[in-house]
């Protein structure tokens, strides 16, 4: 049981109007590994402890309090593991609590849908696309990182990504991906489409770089 509690630990920490506080998704996008779903609650004022499954794995986390219920899927960012932690509301100890600061609950097909991609081998970062444009401008390419904006207009989805990588000054840190698939913000996505420089769309609106066609890539 341990072992299985460390695994989820491992996947963890590897992966407007008032909003409730800890619901924002993490600039590094929402960690799950598989669909998390709530199996036990502990309420605690401010703050919740949630007995969830992550596909195989099951572990306790405690996360802000966000009114999660039994058989809610929630989505959670990296977290931090305490070990041999009580609970004394259930007369036991955990092996392993994960401390957690960002969580959203949501259905089901949001939770299938948020579970983070794995960076593809041929994954370009975002700042090297840039760096690069002129060569790679209208070739095939592969790129990843977290949607921090989604917004969708003339019959597409405009996929605002961002891995870390490029100047923000510069507006090389983020990168465009025109889209009909859905994704959500938070999410960690591979799209794979066909770079494009200086892009005109009209009405003001201009990218230096855009992947067009994108397809979410597998």
């Amino acid at each position: 049981m341990r072992a299985v509690l460390l695994a989820f630990v491992f996947l963890s920490t590897a992966v407007g109007c008032h909003r409730i506080v800890g619901t924002e998704p993490p600039p590094e996008g929402w960690a799950n590994a598989a669909p998390t779903v709530v199996e036990q609650v502990v309420n605690r004022g401010d703050d919740q402890l949630l007995a969830v499954r992550q596909g195989e794995l099951q572990a306790w986390i405690k996360v802000p309090a966000v009114g999660a219920d039994v058989g809610d899927f929630v989505l959670l960012s990296q977290g931090a593991p305490r070990y041999d932690v009580p609970i004394p509301e259930l007369g036991l100890t955990a092996p392993v609590v994960v401390d957690i600061d960002r969580v959203q609950v949501v259905d089901e097909a949001t939770a299938v849908r948020t579970v983070a991609a794995q960076i593809p081998k041929e994954a370009i970062p975002i700042a090297q696309i840039y760096a690069e444009l002129e060569t790679r401008a209208n070739q095939p390419v592969v790129v990843y990182g977290t949607v921090v904006k989604a917004p969708s207009a003339v019959g597409f989805t405009w996929v605002h990504l961002q891995d870390g990588t490029g100047d923000a000054s510069l507006g090389t840190h983020d990168l465009t991906v025109q889209t009909r698939q859905t994704v959500v913000r938070g999410q960690r996505v591979a799209f794979r489409g066909v770079l494009r420089q200086d892009v005109d769309l009209g009405f003001g609106y201009h990218y230096n770089a855009l992947v067009e066609d994108g397809v979410l890539h597998e």
